[in-house]
């Protein structure tokens, strides 16, 4: 029986295979992406089976010898799969559509992946199509009005990288972000091609932030570049280019001529001398700014990158090319210009030596050169109308008249500044995967730069307060050698109802940092920068600085990634770092972290509820920043003789007092959220709640003189403030047909920001200061960076009032605070600050058939500007036309704006100086159009090909008195005319603290810029 029936079946299946061998037929057709461009490498597979094939480069496949009656599954990478019956056709096209929800679905993360709905904390993910067609040197100044809990402030200078604020301040000393770029550690990315990157995850809260520990307390931005693509069989190369234009815009209305006489006698009346200026006598009505700016400065960018991969083989290459002309009109004189090159390079690599073992890297190498100028804008501002810049017999106009004021165009002629910088970034990985879900990866990386830059003066006179009786040179070598060694061990295990990932790790990092500073004068130029040396000086002048530091830092880190029945979530981490930066005994500290979630769309009574996802989210974690400047080292006297009876010993006096206990600044925060997705996915936002507490902020605190010291100022942990705030975000998406489709964002922060303790209640005045008033001052209960000065109480309007307050009709009352009579120190109040009450962005994109469109707006409300600029009165400096429009004149009764005047009393640090912040703004306008790639034929000439308009920033409104209400926070402050560029080195928080001060601020520019995308 068992014979018979064993015949029996091996009769049926020999019937089979005659039938199916008579039903084969051939199938052949095209795979396209849903803009109808073929989709080379695409998999064609016979379900149910291992038969299948790869479309060739324009798309094509052809499958022989399948059955008439069976299913063909087609895939591609970043599309959704399909399914198509044969049903005996011989033709069969495909167009698959792109899966939006699978790119989106895994997040990177500090030291690996993870889906986004497992998430715990807050991490935002932004695409590199997003950066990319931007005319931005730096990435993040693309990223700005994007992504909630996130403050970016963008600077006009070529090159300059902007400030960024994750959940506001995170230290006063340091605010710098670190950047993780393929596991390599840098605190800025200004090396970095926005065209090589495919991602980045901001990781905005402490519990996705603490597994980098000391280094992430201002928050952490992960970047990931692009490599080469799996599963494409052929080599592909893009190119991405722009060429543009910038156009300063709410350019400042100054007085000319008639307007200035007018003031300028008015002002002479108020302070009772009988000097008049006749406009008679005067020819020049020069606009300072149209001297000083160029009209149309030029920007370019052009990129290429070759990616492919084989059966093993992944790779990239990516070269890139960035010139910024800058807005002022240099290049007179010596001066070389006002412009920023880079050229960047990127090579990546991995190679699947077996199944369990990859290994791979990267190397990137980047080169850029700055021209430098003095920037006069500030002395634009201030100097009188009436004089030429250069006159008629070739020498320079000066405003003799009235005084010692400067000549901006002499300004920017007289100097020639350059700066140039390499560097190299490499990263080599091996993977290896012993046995199953365990997987063991160690990575060495190298950071290696090195830049030089000289600032030159000829001798030169224009004025008694212009001029430089001898030559000048200063030159500057910077070298980082650092290397960071990274170990890590994860376990990724999936059993039952429960999902556990394990990761733990080791890292070892090093950073050595060198500075030679050096001067000389009476050196001649002879035109050629190559033979610019400061041997050609007088010996006798030549002075040289040596600086150095060496850092070092050992870490060990753990993580656990947990999760039941796809509905409960636990994120948990550990790091233990040290740091030789500071004393024995306060080198290491412990920063853990724990984050919880409730996916509550995954449970039974919400399956009809009309969310498709909602997840609600709690964590907490500790974070800390090393980088704050190095405080304990005692600094000794010169040597001198000391005698001890008739012994004369050498010895060594200490004049600084220092405190050698100093160590890190701590962040601790906690928050809590609720992510949603309703209407089939088509609506998604997240809204999250954070308090987040920098306890034991370094900066300095003033020291009382009886201390002996020669420091009046102590660099300790001096105190503690917090961030507290709410950020949402709303996102819809929609599909309404294959030739529309169209997409709306929007996000809103609300931040306060709060000072809870100064050391022995205590405070610090800082920032920029005029007759001895500083404007700000740091305190308990107010915010970093708030300003203080007096409070204006209307302008003096009779004599008699005059006489009572001792002052003159025309010039401003103040508020007596404390009601004795008198206007002094105990009157001043604190008068805003420069951080926003709410930052905010939204925009839309819209597509129809080849043509895409869309609009990004953003704007902060709730913050003040200092401006500076107006304030800084010793004279005879020049008005803009809103002072000259509402001055008060003798029975104008105008109680807000005061008479023209110097008087130190009336100029004094007030509220009359600071203004409104708010701004509104157009931050982007992009037209594009994908040409179809038979336009000259039938044959395909190109994979895809878009061009574009693009145009950033082109209107901003707002009620500030200046150029921009966006003041940097980085050097913007820095008064580079006065050459006192060392006073950022020295003082580093006065680049924190000063970020709302318009004092000589690099203003931004509208850019329009056509490109195009190829890709073969």
């Amino acid at each position: 029986m068992k014979f018979k029936s064993g015949v029996l079946l091996i009769l049926f299946l020999l019937f089979q295979m005659v039938v199916f061998a008579q039903d084969g037929i051939a199938v052949s057709g095209t795979v396209t992406d849903d803009q109808g461009q073929p989709l080379p490498g695409a998999n064609v597979v016979l379900k149910g089976t291992t038969t299948g094939v790869q479309t060739d480069f324009d798309g094509n496949y052809t499958l022989t010898d399948v059955p008439s009656d069976g299913v063909l599954v087609f895939s591609y990478i970043g599309f959704s799969p399909q399914e198509v019956s044969i049903n005996g056709q011989s033709v069969v096209n495909v167009s698959l559509q792109e899966d939006t929800q699978a790119l989106d679905e895994v997040v990177v993360i500090g030291y690996g992946t993870q889906q986004k709905e497992d998430i715990t904390g807050s991490i935002e993910v932004v695409t590199g199509d997003e950066v990319a067609n931007q005319p931005n040197a730096n990435p993040l100044s693309s990223v700005q009005g994007r992504v909630a809990g996130v403050n970016i402030t963008n600077s006009g200078r070529p090159g300059a990288a902007p400030s960024v604020q994750i959940r506001g301040v995170g230290s006063v000393t340091n605010g710098d972000i670190l950047y993780v770029v393929d596991g390599v550690l840098t605190n800025n990315i200004e090396y970095l091609n926005p065209a090589d990157i495919e991602s980045m995850s901001i990781l905005k809260d402490a519990s996705s932030s603490a597994i980098y520990g000391i280094r992430a307390a201002n928050g952490v931005i992960v970047i990931k570049t692009k490599k080469g693509t799996v599963g494409e069989a052929r080599t592909s190369v893009t190119y991405d280019g722009f060429v543009g234009f910038q156009r300063t815009t709410n350019i400042p209305d100054l007085v000319n001529t008639e307007q200035y006489i007018q003031l300028f006698n008015e002002k002479q009346a108020f302070e009772g001398s009988d000097v008049r200026l006749d406009p008679n006598d005067f020819d020049g009505n020069t606009d300072w700014f149209d001297e000083i700016l160029r009209d149309a400065p030029v920007t370019t960018s052009h990129n290429i990158s070759v990616n492919g991969s084989s059966e093993k083989t992944r790779y990239y290459i990516g070269l890139g090319y960035f010139n910024q002309q800058g807005l002022l009109d240099a290049g007179n004189g010596i001066n070389s210009g006002d412009d920023f090159r880079r050229i960047t390079g990127r090579i990546g690599l991995d190679i699947d030596l077996s199944d369990h073992f990859t290994v791979g890297g990267s190397i990137a190498y980047t080169d850029t050169h700055n021209n430098l100028v003095n920037e006069p804008f500030r002395q634009a501002y201030i100097a009188p109308p009436f004089f030429n810049p250069i006159n008629p017999d070739g020498s320079y106009g000066t405003p003799i008249e009235v005084g010692n004021l400067g000549n901006p165009r002499a300004t920017l002629d007289f100097f020639r500044g350059q700066a140039q910088g390499n560097r190299v970034l490499s990263n080599v990985y091996a993977q290896i995967k012993p046995i199953e879900d365990l997987q063991v990866r160690v990575s060495f990386s190298g950071d290696f730069s090195s830049s030089r830059n000289f600032r030159y003066t000829p001798e030169f006179f224009v004025s008694d307060a212009q001029q430089s009786p001898v030559s000048r040179l200063e030159r500057n070598q910077f070298e980082n050698d650092n290397w960071l060694w990274e170990n890590t061990v994860t376990w990724n295990k999936t059993f039952g109802k429960h999902d556990v990932t394990l990761l733990g790790g080791f890292s070892q990092e090093e950073r050595i940092s060198f500075r030679m500073q050096a001067f000389a004068n009476e050196v001649d130029f002879n035109g050629d920068d190559a033979v610019l040396f400061l041997d050609l000086g007088n010996a006798d002048t030549e002075e040289v600085n040596d600086q150095g530091s060496k850092i070092r830092f050992q870490s060990f880190f753990g993580r656990l990634q947990y999760k039941f029945d796809n509905k409960y979530l636990l994120n948990a981490t550990v790091r233990r770092d040290g740091s030789s930066s500071f004393p024995s005994d306060n080198n290491t500290e412990i920063f853990p972290s724990v984050g919880v979630g409730w996916v509550i769309s995954n449970e039974s009574f919400m399956q009809n509820s009309g969310f498709d996802f909602l997840k609600l989210k709690a964590n907490w974690g500790q974070l800390g920043n090393a980088n704050v400047p190095r405080g304990f080292d005692v600094t000794a006297s010169t040597p001198t003789v000391t005698f001890f009876g008739d012994q004369a010993v050498p010895s060594r006096s200490i004049g600084e007092f220092s405190d050698p206990s100093i160590f890190w600044e701590i962040v601790e925060e906690y928050g809590f959220g609720v992510e949603f997705s309703t209407f089939n996915n088509k609506l998604s936002g997240e809204v999250n709640y954070f308090n987040r507490e920098t306890n034991d902020a370094v900066f300095r605190i003033s020291q009382l003189a009886s201390s002996g010291a020669t420091n009046s100022e102590l660099l300790t942990n001096a105190g503690s403030f917090k961030n507290s705030g709410i950020e949402a975000s709303l996102n819809w998406s929609e599909t309404i047909s294959d030739d529309f489709s169209y997409s709306i964002y929007g996000n809103v922060t609300a931040i306060n920001n709060e000072i809870t303790e100064i050391l022995g209640a205590s405070f610090l005045n800082t920032g920029d200061a005029l007759f001895g008033n500083p404007i700000i001052r740091l305190e308990e209960g107010e915010e970093v960076g708030a300003y203080y000065g007096f409070i204006t109480d209307g302008v003096i309007q009779t004599e008699a009032e005059a006489t009572e307050l001792g002052s003159t009709v025309g010039a401003f009352k103040f508020r007596d605070l404390n009601n004795d009579g008198l206007i002094g120190e105990d009157d001043k109040a604190f008068l805003g600050s420069p951080i926003p009450d709410f930052t905010y962005g939204f925009g839309f994109a819209i597509n129809y058939k080849a043509f895409d469109f869309n609009m990004d707006f953003q704007g902060v409300a709730g913050n003040e500007i200092y401006n500076f600029n107006r304030n800084a009165r010793f004279g005879n400096e020049s008005w803009d036309l809103d002072f000259f429009e509402n001055r008060w004149t003798p029975g104008s009764n105008i109680n807000d704006y005061p008479a023209p005047n110097s008087d130190q009393n009336s100029s004094r640090p007030s509220d009359f100086y600071v203004e409104k912040g708010d701004y509104f703004r157009i931050r982007t306008i992009q037209l594009g159009y994908t040409l179809p790639n038979t336009i000259f034929g039938e044959k395909p000439l190109w994979k895809s090909l878009r061009v574009y308009f693009n145009a950033q920033n082109p209107l901003t409104l707002f009620s500030y008195n200046g150029f921009s209400p966006e003041i940097n926070g980085t050097s913007e402050n820095i008064n580079r005319a006065n050459d006192n560029i060392d006073a950022e080195i020295n003082n580093p928080e006065r680049t924190v603290v000063n970020r709302g001060i318009d004092n000589n601020v690099y203003p931004l520019a509208a850019t329009y810029n056509l490109g195009v995308n190829i890709k073969f």
